[in-house]
């Protein structure tokens, strides 16, 4: 009887060589989901978050070694691959008989560029990883090839080799819990965090809007599946009972897109009679103050809508499907109920001229009790941003300037230095304005929450902006 393949499922710091360097602790969620569904079925897997138990890129390595795996599991974000592809190169010396395998949003769409350019990624995942990564384990076993398994794309004889896509997993419930165990969940927080301890939880999958600057459904695909009411309130109440959760967020890029279904989940954390704090990503145009009051009285404490825009021209070119008076609409019902929720606007997008990024900037200035937060237009891979992007000529060549605060595209009409000057006309006119600060003031809730608070306020004025020449 063969011996099962040793499975390790790995998350780097968000700085794999400083670990203290970073803008928030959230845990490896991905990674857990498929940590369980491999121990369920009888793999010898280990979930390590070195993120989250501080670890410095030697202790990862020494780590590693010891344990000795024969499959090494990551999931790659595309700001990362800058140092997570040395990483995993100096694991591969270490360790020549390894193979490691990628999933997550970069290998999903640029699994082709990831194994022509880097010898040290042997596998990559597109889509959900779930019963991929089974087969892979499985066909390594048995020292098959993975020319039969869905979803991976690999090199056989020098050439690459794209399968065929992987249906997606349609029964949601069908799936166990997070490895909650595996984790160190005393030490994850995010910038609106009141309470410890903090869990990120994903109970949908699937988006079914076309954005254009959003790759979410690269991974995850169009279509909107979700989980059951009693199942989430089953995996809440684990996280509350066992594992001492009071500070939850959904981390599903739209938990509204039925309300009927919020309202069950709602009724469920009623009954359950636990107090949780929690926060969640909604869609302004598709709330309604029946959903808004029952989420308010179960708890919901912080809401993050992107309005992106407050030009019509701006989101309709990014298929955002909404108008900026509906959005507004939907801030004013939240408003209603005493909701002020974090909002997130994208300065240089398509379209963008001087005018519509000030009608932008002045539209965010009228919210003085809300939470604004601008970011840069980024062409992430596997986004209708990024093929257009690159028809008009951008050529990467390094993936760690691809995130939401570094200046990677202009789009025409517009120029670098006047994208610099509205980003920092935005930081500051927003962000200075005594009446913004003595409400975000007001809207503490904890010592926790203000450290936080002070601590954003830094990353914002002494990082961000420093990104510009003055």
């Amino acid at each position: 009887m063969n011996k099962k393949p040793k499975v390790l499922l790995l998350n780097l710091p968000e700085n794999v060589d400083n670990p203290s360097h970073y803008y928030h602790l959230l845990s490896p969620y991905g990674l857990s989901l498929i940590s369980s569904f491999l121990k369920q079925q009888g793999c010898d897997v280990t979930l390590l978050d070195a993120a989250g138990h501080h670890m410095k890129r030697d202790e990862i390595i020494e780590y590693v070694k010891q344990l000795n795996p024969a499959i090494l599991g990551m999931t790659l974000i595309t700001n990362h691959v800058s140092q997570t592809i040395p990483f995993l190169r100096d694991v591969k010396k270490a360790l020549p008989a390894l193979t490691t395998v990628v999933g997550g949003p970069h290998p999903s769409a640029e699994y082709r560029s990831l194994l022509q350019r880097h010898a040290e990624v042997d596998i990559a995942v597109i889509g959900e990883g779930e019963h991929t990564l089974l087969e892979i384990i499985g066909n390594l076993e048995r020292g098959e090839s993975l020319e039969n398994v869905k979803g991976v794309s690999y090199r056989d004889s020098g050439a690459i080799r794209v399968n065929p896509p992987r249906e997606m997993i349609t029964d949601l419930d069908s799936m166990p819990f997070a490895d909650w165990e595996s984790l160190p969940i005393d030490q994850y927080w995010y910038s609106w965090s009141v309470k410890k301890n903090y869990a990120g939880l994903s109970v949908s999958r699937g988006c079914p809007y076309a954005c254009t600057f959003c790759a979410y459904y690269a991974t995850l695909g169009r279509k909107f599946r979700m989980r059951t009411p009693r199942s989430v309130i089953e995996e809440v109440k684990l996280l509350y009972d066992k594992f001492g959760v009071r500070n939850l967020y959904f981390t599903d890029s739209t938990l509204n897109v039925s309300n009927e279904w919020v309202r069950e989940i709602c009724e469920g954390l009623l009954a359950l009679k636990r107090p949780l704090v929690w926060g969640c990503h909604v869609r302004a145009d598709r709330l309604d103050r029946e959903t808004i009051k029952l989420m308010k009285k179960a708890g919901c404490d912080r809401m993050f809508i992107g309005v992106e825009s407050a030009d019509n021209d701006v989101l309709r070119l990014m298929k955002k499907g909404e108008t900026i008076e509906k959005i507004e609409e939907g801030i004013m019902k939240l408003h209603e109920n005493g909701f002020y929720p974090d909002m997130g606007f994208i300065l240089g997008m398509p379209g963008d001229t001087d005018a519509s990024i000030m009608k932008t900037i002045d539209f965010a200035k009228r919210f003085k009790r809300n939470l604004v937060v601008f970011t840069l237009a980024a062409p992430f891979p596997g986004t209708e941003l990024f093929k257009l992007a690159q028809d008009q000529g951008l050529k990467v060549e390094d993936w760690s300037k691809a995130d939401l605060y570094s200046l990677a595209y202009v789009p025409e009409g517009l120029t670098r230095e006047k994208i610099e000057h509205y980003y920092r006309l935005a930081i500051k006119t927003v962000y200075l304005r005594p009446s913004f600060i003595y409400h975000q003031l007001l809207r503490v809730r904890s010592w926790l929450d203000f450290k936080l608070k002070v601590r954003l306020a830094a990353q914002i004025f002494g990082i961000r902006l420093k990104t510009f020449k003055r």
